[in-house]
């Protein structure tokens, strides 16, 4: 017995024996027998449920657009056949033949077939109303569907998608094509930072996003995304240098564009407001128009237009002397006071180039003579010992003109202390920015 127990095959026997006995315990709730019948000779019944209908047609032309979806099936016969039949589960149908039936509803028997010979088979229902549909062939447009945005790089823009072949034909049911909404590509843009070039297989959705069942011909297509780069609008800032020949003056200047779009990294053109091109004036002798190229600032992938037109009117120079004008003392710290010592006067005289038609309408509130106590010579600011300094005068005035003084310096004292109520304390700009934005050196 022992030896019995230790063959493999034996024990292999026995646990199937016992798994033949188990499963037909657990499905005796599905098999009814007679009262007093002895097991295997007596006629039982079993029922499957839900067994799905197959539907046979001419699947080119036509689609079965209404059937009954399922059945249930009683099989009758010896209680044998009937174990035989679960414990097998062999290949059996369920289905409706259409063959030769048109368009339309139709009431049609449902058939089966494959189940053992020696069992009854019963159906429920055994006739089913069937709605049949001619195919139709339509053309649709195709749209792009981007997906995964929240995972494309900040800033980033995505235009309209170029879809090859923009329209696609489908095949359905009239009813069908009452459905459909939208034939879709999807796009991924997860981390797109350049164009998208991908193949995408394409799907009709009804008006609830739901994906429908129809033939599309072609399935799948090419698209392609634009990417755009962060950009922002910056103005442009005409830089000058050089001097026009002896005896001419700038009359005017204008420019176009004034202002330029900048492409690049967020982090990079948030900081940036300006773009800068130079004109040299040493190379205008008369009237001219100039295309200058703009200077791309460090980090800037792209600067569009790349270029600005600048047209140049000159003019015979002519000079006025305006008299008198203030000198004029910027960031100097609150709590000093302070007195020009030289020139005593704290005035100074400055002489006006440039055209006629542009001098001749410059007066003394035009023009002004900055020393900015930042650019004090000798010790930096705050830090000297003495309580003088001499500090450089910038003379400045409106566009297109030339503003010249023979005071160069003023020297000034200061004490800190409350600062008197007549005394005249401004904090500005820095010379460096009036000289940039308002002078104008032209000869």
């Amino acid at each position: 017995m022992d030896k019995l127990f230790n063959n493999q095959w034996f024990l292999r026997f026995i646990s199937l024996g016992i798994a033949v006995m188990l499963y037909a315990m657990v499905n005796m709730n599905n098999v009814s027998t007679q009262p007093g019948a002895l097991p295997g000779t007596d006629e039982s019944t079993y029922t499957i449920n839900d067994v799905e209908i197959h539907a046979y047609y001419d699947e080119e032309k036509y689609e079965v657009v209404n059937i009954e979806s399922s059945v249930d099936v009683k099989l009758t016969g010896p209680q044998s056949s009937i174990m035989l039949f679960q414990l097998s589960r062999p290949s059996y149908e369920v289905y409706v033949d259409l063959e030769g039936l048109g368009a339309g509803e139709h009431n049609v028997q449902i058939q089966h077939r494959d189940f053992p010979a020696d069992l009854k088979v019963s159906l429920t229902p055994r006739f089913t109303s069937v709605t049949i549909e001619e195919l139709k062939t339509e053309s649709y447009p195709v749209e792009a569907e981007l997906q995964n945005e929240e995972e494309a790089p900040e800033g980033y823009t995505f235009g309209g998608a170029k879809i090859e072949p923009s329209e696609v034909e489908v095949t359905a049911a009239p009813s069908m094509h009452e459905r459909i909404d939208t034939i879709k590509a999807m796009v991924d843009i997860a981390g797109a930072d350049s164009r998208v070039t991908t193949r995408s297989d394409i799907k009709a959705y009804d008006a609830d996003g739901n994906e429908l069942d129809v033939t599309i011909e072609p399935d799948i297509v090419d698209v392609e995304v634009p990417v755009t780069e962060p950009f922002k609008q910056v103005s442009v800032n005409l830089l000058r240098e050089g001097n026009l020949p002896d005896g001419l003056s700038v009359e005017s200047l204008n420019m176009e564009p004034s202002e330029v779009t900048i492409f690049g990294p967020l982090e990079v053109i948030e900081g940036i407001h300006t773009i800068e091109t130079t004109l040299d004036l040493s190379e205008i002798e008369e009237n001219t128009t100039i295309e200058l190229e703009l200077e791309v600032p460090e980090g800037v992938q792209k600067v569009q237009p790349n270029k600005v037109t600048v047209e140049v009117e000159v003019g015979e120079e002519n000079d006025t002397v305006l008299k008198d004008i203030p000198i004029r003392i910027v960031n100097m710290p609150e709590e000093y006071s302070y007195s020009i010592t030289n020139p005593e006067e704290q005035i100074a005289d400055v002489v006006v180039s440039g055209s006629k038609e542009v001098i001749n309408n410059v007066t003394a509130e035009d023009v002004s003579l900055i020393a900015d106590w930042k650019e004090q010579e000798g010790e930096q600011e705050g830090t000297s010992l003495e309580n003088s300094a001499v500090l450089p005068v910038a003379p400045s005035g409106p566009p297109n003109i030339n503003v010249k003084t023979e005071v160069e310096t003023v020297e000034v004292e200061w004490s800190e202390e409350v600062v008197s109520d007549n005394t005249e304390v401004e904090e500005e700009t820095s010379t460096d920015e009036i000289t940039e934005e308002n002078t104008q050196e032209t000869q």
